[in-house]
């Protein structure tokens, strides 16, 4: 167990330090997106300047103006291997045309001003066109500054690289964006860690039962040394008495020693029975014989042979219909009674009272005894389980008798439940149909 606990306590710091790296992972995949994204808003300003310059040009009656003829010029980089290269052509064609649409801006006197409604109008478009859906969307003269803007974010526009800005673009928070980018593996990444957290929940959890199966091992294991250790020494003082101190003509004495042992024999026979009774495939292929039984009958029998070999004042109040009648095997049903009415007389103070009722599909065994806490209430009918609190520890037994009537009932198709109130007493309702 100890080896048990280092190996789970080395596993989940291993994967708290490795959901705590995919954490990091995923604020610096969100930066990086967030980057890339006001990267594109950057271009997506650099196409609306030179569109809205482009809308703002005239020309003589009659020219077209479905095109416009550009000559750009765009100088290259020799290599080592005496090759020319162009890095970033489109970023460098397109610095090439805002510097030549801004140049034939400041030289055209006639040229009409800024229109930067028109201007905004194109930047949404150019936006759309690119996957990027802003609730707002404005761009503005660098030197002015606008009131309004808190919260959004903004991108300043040079027309070259190391010119004082011209514009600064103002965009709505693209979280959303960002987010829809990032939902496959956040969604992934979430799966997982779910999916970690159960299987560790699910591991603590049975875990939890099989040390709660080892205790109650180890209680059967105790409650049986002690139950078979009382018969075994009567049977053996017996015995011993016999052999050592036999009297041939006391014909009395040996037959009372020879009882003693036949009884002590005959109660280690049915404790041995009881246990094998206990096993799960046994109940699986048991063979019930039903018949219609008696209650009243039954139950008189039991409750009075009961009475006789308490130890304590012990008094049983019978309301079952005279004529009332069940369907079941007559020996498992006395086992179940002789289970519930002897545990009410173990399971109580110096003298108890029993009520039992019946009526059409109910059975009911109610005590004034020391009841049971509602923490053990789930567990009672558990193989080997033993409430290990108070004076019930003291009571002899092994924890099979409440298992063995939940699993006849059943077999019977009939239920059984339980309501018991601390110091008050427990009450046991089979229901027949």
């Amino acid at each position: 167990m100890k080896r048990f606990r280092t190996v789970t306590i080395v596993c989940l710091a291993a994967i708290a330090v490795m959901v705590a790296g995919n954490i990091w992972y995923l604020f610096s995949l969100y930066d990086s997106i967030r980057e890339q994204a006001m990267r594109s808003v950057g271009e997506c300003v650099r196409r609306a300047d030179i569109l809205e310059i482009i809308s703002r040009l005239g020309g003589p009656s009659g020219e077209d103006r479905s095109f416009i003829i550009l000559t750009l010029k765009v100088e290259g980089e020799k290599s080592d291997g005496e090759l020319y290269e162009y890095p970033a052509l489109l970023e460098n064609i397109g610095e090439t045309m805002s510097v030549y649409f801004h140049f034939i801006e400041t030289s055209d006197s006639l040229m009409p001003k800024r229109d930067y409604a028109v201007l905004d109008s194109i930047f949404m478009k150019e936006l759309a066109n690119s996957g990027i859906h802003p609730r707002r969307a404005m761009i503005r003269p660098f030197s002015e500054k606008l009131d309004g803007t808190e919260g959004l974010w903004h991108v300043e526009f040079s027309v070259s690289e190391g010119q004082q800005p011209v514009f600064t673009a103002y965009v709505s928070t693209l979280n959303g964006h960002i987010l829809s980018r990032m939902a496959g593996i956040i969604l992934t990444s979430a799966g997982i860690l779910l999916l970690t957290g159960f299987l560790i929940w699910y591991l603590l959890h049975w875990v939890g039962k099989l040390r709660t199966i080892e205790q109650m091992k180890d209680d059967f294991t105790h409650n049986m040394t002690h139950e078979l250790k009382t018969p075994v020494a009567v049977a053996y003082s017996a015995a011993d008495s016999m052999l050592r101190y036999y009297d041939q003509s006391d014909e009395t004495r040996n037959k009372r020693f020879l009882k003693i042992i036949l009884q002590r024999l005959g109660f280690l026979s049915g404790m041995i029975e009881n246990i094998l009774s206990m096993s799960m495939e046994r109940f699986k292929t048991i063979r019930l014989n039903p018949e219609t039984v008696g209650l009243r009958q039954l139950v008189e029998e039991i409750a009075g042979m009961i009475e006789l070999k308490a130890e304590k004042p012990v008094s049983i109040e019978l309301d079952i219909p005279e004529g009332l009648t069940v369907v079941a095997d007559p020996l498992h049903l006395g086992n179940m009674f002789s289970n519930l009415i002897d545990n009410a007389v173990k399971y109580s103070g110096d003298s108890v009272e029993i009520s039992i009722k019946a009526g059409e599909g109910m059975i009911s065994i109610s005590d004034n005894g020391i009841g049971i806490d509602k923490d053990h209430l789930p567990y009672i009918f558990d193989k080997f389980y033993r409430v290990t609190s108070g004076d019930r520890y003291e009571v002899g037994g092994y924890g099979l008798g409440l298992f063995y009537v939940r699993q006849l009932s059943g077999l019977l198709g009939w239920t059984i439940d339980v309501v018991s109130i601390p110091g008050k007493g427990t009450t046991f309702t089979i229901r027949t149909k």
